[in-house]
């Protein structure tokens, strides 16, 4: 009986503080300090896929999505990849990929109406969550004024 009551009690004292200590009394059983909180060890720290900013940029001649004229590789956490412009493009794709309409809004620059449909996609990974644009423009030239570097490669 006597190893039983000292399992118990050492037991008691692994648990840390019991539920009858008052709340002015924060050092725990018997003088030792209380264990950590338990949300600390709730608390996950951020997956690595939450930072990730990645995209495959393509541009096609036409209205079609496949084959395309030319891809770029965009890395945007850290900036780098394939895109001539890396930097330019990440702030243009950020702004795209919180609000997709930003490629449906008019250009900057003045353009030609001739017809001659190109294909702009953007699909990949931003903040750990898949995205993809797609938007098809009038012209090269209305890609270009609206896209800015994020197509010019």
């Amino acid at each position: 009986m006597r190893t039983l009551l000292v399992l118990l009690a050492g037991a008691a004292l692994a648990a840390g503080p019991s539920g009858h200590a008052s709340a002015s009394d924060h050092r725990g059983v018997r003088g030792l300090p209380a264990p950590p909180s338990l949300e600390i060890g709730r608390q996950a720290p951020p997956s690595p896929a939450a930072r990730v900013r990645v995209a495959i940029l393509t541009v096609e001649n036409g209205g079609q999505a496949d084959p395309p004229a030319r891809s770029a590789f965009l890395n945007c956490s850290p900036v780098g990849g394939s895109h001539p412009h890396p930097a330019e493009a990440c702030a243009r794709l950020r702004r795209a990929v919180l609000d997709p309409a930003v490629l449906k809004r008019p250009g900057t620059g003045p353009c030609t109406m001739l017809y001659s449909p190109v294909t702009v996609t953007a699909s990949g990974i931003w903040d750990g969550k898949y995205f993809q644009l797609r938007h098809t423009f009038g012209n090269d030239c209305e890609m270009r004024s609206v896209t800015g570097a994020l197509a010019d490669f």
